[in-house]
């Protein structure tokens, strides 16, 4: 047992066993692997790898700000081309942005490029990020220190204030519905369902009747004498239909017949009037003639008033 505790007395770590230059090269390793581990990571970083790529300045203006900070990345067409570098107010306190864009990418940008705040489609993730339109080929790329126009999101505020007509809305229908209801007498309610619940036996009792063959009703269904009379009586009413329909047309053709003569009349009277003119006047010849003259009597021709001028 002592020569044990000895033993565990007099061994050393293994550091302490190495020279002092074997320590040094130990401690080196370390420091490099560290060393090469950090330039690897910012290497592999999104913001170091463009970090020697020319780039262009643009900007916007915006009437508020929105949750846009210098952290801020600017995309086209889902491709992270830049980002926010600085946010300011200007004389007529609106909100400036200034954003870095890789000149590389500049080609995209044309003078009918836009930019749209998409905070509020980022929401959940918890940023705001630019997106930028890509132009027309036929126009002309934008050139740098040019100011692009934004389309701000429909934020918070402005969400609130368009569905605040229809949350009154809501409130004044519910206070009503509450109305109504408070109105509503429980016991009227009861009497109208137990008067349902009647109308809903008879009417229980009167189909059951009905398919027994019972009533009106259930004779008309389900009697054979009935059904035939019902088929005789179509029967019937379907040739009086012809027959009226018969008469009618010869009763058309009957007034296109008299609706002729009538229109041939006045032609008749033409014809007649000559001959009755001549008759007259054979008669007046023939009162003339003895011994006619004295058998036939004379016109009157007195008249109702005296032919003198009144005074």
């Amino acid at each position: 047992m002592p020569n044990s505790r000895q033993n565990k007395r007099t061994r050393a770590h293994y550091i302490h066993r190495l020279s002092y230059s074997a320590q040094e090269k130990l401690a080196g390793s370390f420091v490099l692997i560290a060393v090469v581990l950090l330039v690897w990571l910012l290497l592999s970083s999104q913001k170091t790898q463009n970090l020697f790529e020319e780039e262009i300045t643009l900007y916007a203006t915006m009437s508020s700000i929105q949750a846009v900070n210098k952290d801020t990345d600017v995309i086209i067409s889902g491709l992270n081309i830049g980002s926010v570098t600085d946010v300011d107010i200007d004389d007529d306190n609106h909100v400036v942005i200034t954003m870095s864009i890789l000149k590389k990418y500049q080609k995209l940008i044309r003078t009918d490029s836009t930019a749209e705040l998409l905070d509020f489609k980022f929401a959940l993730l918890g940023k705001s990020v630019i997106e930028i339109s890509v132009g027309s080929p036929q126009l002309p790329v934008i050139e740098d220190g040019s100011t692009l126009a934004i389309k701000e999101s429909f934020n918070l505020v402005q969400l609130v204030a368009k569905f605040e007509p229809v949350l009154v809305t809501l409130q004044d229908s519910i206070r009503k519905i509450n109305d109504i209801l408070q109105a509503i007498d429980p016991q009227k309610i009861g009497d109208n369902l137990s008067n349902l619940d009647s109308i809903s036996s008879d009417l229980k009792i009167i189909t059951q009747q009905i398919r027994q063959g019972k009533g009106v009703a259930g004779n008309a269904i389900f009697n054979q004498d009935m059904q035939d009379d019902v088929v005789a009586t179509t029967a019937n009413l379907k040739q009086l239909t012809e027959q009226t329909r018969g008469i009618l047309e010869q009763t058309r053709l009957l007034l296109i017949s008299l609706q002729q003569q009538i229109d041939e009349m006045p032609e008749l009277t033409d014809k007649v009037k000559p001959l009755l003119d001549e008759a007259d006047k054979t008669i007046k010849a023939t009162q003339k003639i003895w011994p006619l003259s004295s058998s036939i009597p004379k016109e009157n021709k007195q008249t109702l008033t005296s032919p003198e001028a009144t005074e």
